[in-house]
């Protein structure tokens, strides 16, 4: 059994939450993304990636396409709300991903 199956990464400061939730957070500066991506994607233990949306626009396109070859890990991006009460953006592209997976469309409600 791999000791981690999860990891969040974020921008600098915006991990704490994640953290205090149990999961295992990198949290990359601006001129390290390529580089920080690189070591993540070399644990073969690892099987999901949530990735902030602003930081996973900074991500190499091999490196993306690489991910997209091998399917794993699956990357599952997500923004910060930017006001009080906003609704996450990422919930199209998790609702595709299911699709994928499962084969039948989920709506996601809250």
């Amino acid at each position: 059994m791999s000791r981690y199956w999860f990891k969040v990464a974020t921008r600098p400061g915006d991990g704490l939450g994640f953290r205090l939730a149990g999961a295992e957070v990198e949290e990359i500066k601006e001129g390290e993304v390529a580089e920080r991506f690189r070591a993540i994607l070399a644990d073969p233990d690892l099987g999901v990636l949530a990735v902030e949306e602003e930081l996973l626009e900074r991500v190499p396109q091999a490196l993306l396409e690489k991910i997209g070859r091998e399917g794993v890990p699956v990357l599952l991006p997500f923004a910060f709300p930017r006001r009080w009460k906003e609704a996450g953006r990422g919930e199209e592209y998790v609702a595709t991903l299911i699709r994928r997976a499962i084969g039948y469309h989920v709506k996601i409600q809250r």
